[in-house]
């Protein structure tokens, strides 16, 4: 199994990023409660002088070419908007590819909270 690296909520609107090399990092963000965006950025340079408290500045670039975004079941390519970003469900389970090698697997958790009847 390969190693864990991290979860996203489609329940709050925190961001999910990871560099997937090159200085590019790949975001998810929720869009509603049951759908999310995957797009990509850039960590903006820090003039050296400044100091090391700066915040970090991230620019959205375009889907890198290579990256593709597919259907783990059945190999079928996710919806992508342009070249801007790709669109996921909280249903699906995913892969993302660059140059035809998985970099992330996105797996729902499918799981279920119960609940007593009073």
């Amino acid at each position: 199994m390969p190693p864990f690296s991290g979860t996203f909520s489609y329940k709050n609107d925190n961001l999910y990023r990871r560099l997937i090399g090159d200085g590019v990092h790949m975001v998810m963000e929720r869009l509603d409660p049951n759908i999310a965006k995957i797009r990509f950025e850039v960590q903006h340079p820090v003039a050296e002088d400044t100091q090391a408290e700066a915040p970090i500045i991230y620019q959205p670039i375009q889907i890198p070419e290579g990256v593709t975004l597919i259907v783990a079941d059945s190999a079928i390519p996710a919806a992508r908007i342009g070249n801007d970003f790709f669109i996921v469900t909280w249903i699906g389970n995913y892969l993302v590819l660059r140059g035809g090698n998985v970099l992330f697997r996105i797996f729902n958790q499918q799981s279920q909270e119960i609940q007593l009847a009073e």
